[in-house]
């Protein structure tokens, strides 16, 4: 289906929506969420904060909208990973280094929503709302279908695929925030959290020896 093309007015919208939440996530990541006020994010932004508020009730109306752009850009590019795997390994490898490629790309978000989050939960669910839930539940959904159909063909153990593909995201998870810990003290790649998942859930384990540097 073809998409409605925007007005002048509506781009220009999306254009200052998008500012507005550029120089909230400076700010947010620099002093952390509670230690900004929308008067600063009016002034970074150089809007007038008439203006702001026009765009969102509160901070944490921004905060969430914030945290909604993201999830929706990470959400279609995981899941295309997923769908674009010539089987369930490729697929997973996929994932794994799409998740790094976007967690590499969006340092600043990842250092604020983890800071927000990781006294409650490593999950994109933490104290966010339905329609974030919804969106992080559709790559879970994904990922689940995935390893039913590896342990389908004997590829996987048998386990509940819905708790593989949490636990899938929390081993990402570990080596990530790891990564804001200590940086490259402990250097790690896509390569190496592949391998080393595989050889939790993989009926053949010697299966990760032919998986070289392609992962």
């Amino acid at each position: 289906m073809e998409k409605k093309k925007l007005s002048r007015k509506e781009r220009e919208f999306l254009r200052h929506h998008h500012e507005i939440l550029e120089a909230a996530l400076e700010l947010f990541s620099e002093k952390g969420f509670h230690n900004v006020t929308m008067n600063e994010i009016a002034k970074k932004s150089e809007f007038a904060m008439g203006t702001l508020y026009k765009f969102f009730s509160n901070k944490e109306d921004l905060y969430r909208a914030l945290i909604l752009e993201k999830s929706e850009e990470f959400r279609p590019a995981l899941i295309n990973a997923l769908d674009n795997g010539k089987d369930e390994m490729e697929s997973i490898k996929a994932y794994i280094e799409t998740s790094i490629r976007l967690f590499m790309g969006n340092l600043k978000f990842i250092r604020l929503y983890f800071a927000e989050t990781r006294g409650a939960s490593f999950s994109i669910r933490a104290g966010l709302d339905k329609e974030i839930k919804e969106s992080h539940e559709q790559i879970l959904i994904k990922l689940t279908q995935v390893f039913e159909g590896g342990i389908r063909k004997g590829l996987f153990r048998s386990m509940d695929p819905y708790l593989m593909a949490t636990g899938l995201e929390g081993f990402t998870h570990a080596f990530l925030l790891q990564y804001l810990d200590y940086g490259d003290k402990h250097p790690f790649d896509a390569g190496t959290v592949t391998k080393m998942f595989f050889k939790s859930i993989l009926l053949n384990t010697d299966v990760t020896s032919d998986l070289g540097n392609s992962v």
